[in-house]
Order: structure tokens, then C-alpha cells, then sequence
């Protein structure tokens, strides 16, 4: 029984070892990713009202998030053809990492998230099924980068030099 206690021990000590390795691994990592998308690729996706996107990853905020800004320049399409916020630029301030979920950002005041897919050197992908963009003095925010309302919407952006991302 002593050497099955041993045994136990020392798998749940590995299992641990190997998730905090993970975790570690797997945690948002800062810099600074964008996107533009062509007319072109505009044209073949008529639902995108999402012509440009930027992100900051920023350093730690608290002990497991990191400050991070979102900016989109918004197309004259999909939902916001024809509005007041086609041709805009819209930002939002989000955390990236909380005690349970390395992969997620959120918005305050139920500004909602998104969800980090991947991870590379080079590039970040993320989706949404709600994110408000365009912060407001009570919070929250005007456009919605989900495509349609309650759908899943991903974003591949690249990383660019951290300059990119200065005043952000």
C-alpha cells in the first residue's frame, strides 16, 4: 500500500508539473498583432464590417492579467453599412488572462470577450461571439465584431513591431 501511495504521489507531482508547464506555455503573450483586409477580401465576406484590426498585449495588469487595447477600423458593410460608425476607428480597453482561463480577454462592465485560439511567434488568432468596441464614459461600447449576433467570428491577425502599436 506504502508503494501505491508512492505512486500516486509521484503521478499526481508529474501531472502537476505538466500542467503548470502548459499553463505557462499557453499564457497571452504580449506585443503588438494587426490586420488589414483587401477590398478584395472584403467583397467575398459581405457580413465583415471589420476592415483593420490592431491589439495590444500589454505587460501584467494584476497577477494573472495583462492590460490590453483593441482597435478596428470599421468597413461600410455588414452591419454597420450605411451608419454613423462606417469608416470609423473604434478601441476598447480589455484584460487578457484570469485565474482560471489563460486564453481569454474581457471588457468591463459586460463589454464582452474574446478567446485566443493560437499562439504563434508570428501570428495570434482569436474569435468572438461578442466583443464591444467603441468605449463609452458609461462603459461598454457602440459596435459588436461579431459578424452576426450570437456566431462565432475569428480574426488571424499578425505580429507586427511593438512601435506599431504606440499611443495604443
Amino acid at each position: 500500500m506504502r508503494n501505491f501511495s508512492k505512486l500516486m504521489s509521484m503521478a499526481l507531482a508529474g501531472a502537476l508539473a505538466m500542467f503548470a508547464g502548459t499553463a505557462q506555455a499557453n499564457e497571452i503573450r504580449p506585443g503588438c498583432y494587426e490586420r488589414f483586409y483587401s477590398s478584395g477580401h472584403l467583397a467575398t465576406h459581405p457580413d465583415q464590417h471589420v476592415a483593420a484590426v490592431r491589439m495590444k498585449v500589454g505587460e501584467w495588469a494584476t497577477n494573472v492579467s495583462r492590460a490590453t487595447s483593441i482597435e478596428v477600423v470599421l468597413a461600410n458593410q455588414g452591419r454597420v453599412a450605411g451608419s454613423r460608425y462606417a469608416g470609423r476607428t473604434l478601441s476598447q480597453f480589455m484584460f487578457c488572462g484570469t485565474e482560471s482561463r489563460w486564453d481569454t480577454c474581457v471588457v468591463e462592465c459586460d463589454g464582452g470577450s474574446l478567446q485566443v485560439t493560437k499562439q504563434t511567434n508570428s501570428t495570434m488568432t482569436f474569435r468572438t461571439k461578442y466583443l464591444l468596441v467603441g468605449e463609452v464614459a458609461d462603459c461598454g461600447g457602440s459596435v459588436d465584431l461579431a459578424e452576426i449576433p450570437g456566431r462565432w467570428v475569428s480574426y488571424k491577425l499578425n505580429r507586427v513591431s511593438d512601435a506599431a502599436c504606440n499611443g495604443m
